[in-house]
């Protein structure tokens, strides 16, 4: 079920086994995909979808996701996702999540900002004018802040990091590293207790600079002095002179 009434867009899903993890619930990285299956849906329905884009070498990239987990679905329940832009302007749009369970539980909020790619020059496009009469927006956000920050690189001393070089199965349709994926390389670093323990229910992600095929990043884990038993991720080149992405993981 779609539809699209007073600037929200609105759809179901199903939640399938390859969402849920070893403990049979929905995980950080579920969240996140079927919130932007619903980003994507939300602008197929107004003719602005990655298809639509592609014949004009453009491309919708994101450069922050921020998620906040109340309840976890389990699989093969169904879920209702409602998202809508709260802000744009000419370089970026601010996009908000909810999801409801199938009692109308509120399961998770969630950001993201989004910004259109110029596949040809290989930069950031300017979005068109007529932005905010195509998708409307709602002065309602999901979190009390005004826009997604870039977060910092930490400034203490590593606890672990792990080198990988990016492969095929790594990238995405513009040719870069999947944005979900950069999740999959944070908790690649986590200890084992930690990996197989609960889900953080926070997740902010900010990414700086691709990654493209070939590329070794070296990755590393921080205690977050913000959040109790929490954890911060850098993801570096080899070299370690750019940084990626930071990703913070807390309750």
């Amino acid at each position: 079920m779609k539809k699209f009434e007073n600037n929200i867009f609105e759809s179901t899903a199903t939640i399938e086994y390859e969402d849920s993890g070893l403990k049979g619930i929905l995980t950080n990285k579920g969240f996140l995909l079927l919130f932007q299956k619903a980003a994507n849906a939300h602008s197929a329905y107004i003719n602005f979808s990655f298809n639509d884009l592609i014949e004009n070498d453009l491309s919708w990239i994101i450069l922050n996701w921020r998620l906040q987990v109340f309840h976890r679905p389990i699989r093969e329940s169904k879920v209702t996702i409602k998202t809508w832009i709260s802000f744009y302007n000419h370089i970026y749009t601010l996009r908000e999540y909810e999801m409801y369970d199938e009692n109308n539980n509120l399961c998770a909020i969630a950001e993201s900002k989004f910004c259109l790619f110029d596949l040809t020059r290989g930069r950031i496009a300017k979005l068109p004018e007529n932005i905010g009469t195509m998708y409307g927006t709602i002065d309602k956000k999901v979190f009390n802040n005004d826009d997604l920050p870039r977060l910092p690189d930490p400034t203490t001393y590593p606890i672990f990091s792990d080198k990988y070089k990016i492969r095929r199965f790594d990238l995405d349709a513009n040719m870069h590293v999947h944005n979900l994926n950069y999740l999959n390389f944070a908790y690649e670093l986590l200890p084992e207790s930690i990996f197989y323990g609960p889900e953080f229910n926070n997740v902010e992600i900010f990414f700086k600079h691709e990654i493209k095929l070939g590329q070794t990043i070296h990755s590393f884990l921080y205690n977050d002095p913000d959040h109790k038993n929490g954890y911060i991720i850098c993801i570096k080149n080899e070299d370690e002179t750019i940084t990626h992405s930071n990703i913070k993981l807390y309750n």
